[in-house]
């Protein structure tokens, strides 16, 4: 339904007031008073008035109309600038607060690799390593011409963040991969524990995911024995262990040297 009111109705009232039309009643309704004085005679409006909730649609036209009125009233000299906006956009449309944030996001790798060292490991009760399926790694004695079975661990440093620790506090992180293969040791949850496996790996990079480090070992040095052990990066207080018994598994354990071994030599590069 439209509804066009009287022009000379208009033309008494000052368009310093705001005119509303509610659905339920088609006289005018006056409301604070707007800022900008600005006449325009001979002006006909009409207006549509509909059945719904009121909204700001009409207010927020009104105040557009008077604020691009007032502007074209200003001397030609000046220029029409973006600052100009600025007056009056806060009263047509909802403020809209920013937040500006300055900082460099670069991520760090989770552990720089560095380099690789080839050395022959065996448990303190001299077994040592042997591949006996493409899977499975297994710790035994070994004497005379069968010693050629045994393999080498190609060991791969990192660097770790300073917060991880490092060399300083003897917590040395390294991968633990089977020379001459592309076969690595990880710690990953089976269940309700942590189980050892070879996986199929190429990580002599640097590693930028979190999840990488189930490949990472911390190796802790003794060196007034000669030995040393490698607890879980993913897994704390969980270290590679071989069975008292000869030609089981290589595994993993939270109670390292009581009914297992998880104590090792190395030697050569």
């Amino acid at each position: 339904m439209a509804f066009v009111p009287d022009l000379d109705t208009l033309e008494s009232n000052s368009l310093n007031e705001e005119m509303l039309y509610g659905p339920n009643c088609l006289c005018p309704q006056k409301k604070p008073r707007l800022d900008l004085e600005v006449t325009s005679p001979g002006v006909g409006i009409q207006v549509t008035v509909t059945k719904g909730h009121l909204s700001r649609t009409f207010r927020q036209a009104a105040v557009l109309v008077a604020a691009v009125t007032k502007l074209l009233k200003q001397p030609s000299h000046n220029d029409f600038s973006d600052s100009d906006l600025g007056s009056f956009f806060d009263d047509i449309f909802e403020p809209v607060s920013f937040q500006c944030i300055k900082g460099s996001y670069t991520k760090a790798p989770v552990f720089r690799y560095t380099r690789s060292q080839s050395f022959d490991i065996l448990d303190v009760d001299h077994k040592c390593f042997v591949l006996e399926s493409p899977t499975q790694l297994v710790a035994l004695h070994l004497q005379g011409p069968s010693a050629g079975r045994k393999v080498k661990l190609d060991i791969a440093l990192y660097r770790p963040r300073s917060s991880q620790g490092g060399p300083r506090s003897g917590r040395v992180p390294v991968a633990l991969g089977i020379k001459g293969y592309q076969l690595y040791m990880s710690c990953v949850m089976s269940d309700t524990q942590p189980v050892l496996q070879l996986e199929e790996a190429d990580i002599r990079r640097d590693l930028e995911s979190v999840e990488l480090t189930r490949f990472i070992f911390y190796r802790l040095d003794s060196p007034a024995e000669g030995t040393t052990r490698f607890e879980s990066a993913a897994f704390p207080g969980w270290f590679v262990c071989t069975s008292l018994q000869p030609r089981q598994p290589v595994g993993i354990t939270n109670t390292p040297d009581q009914v297992n071994i998880a104590t090792y030599e190395l030697s050569g590069h």
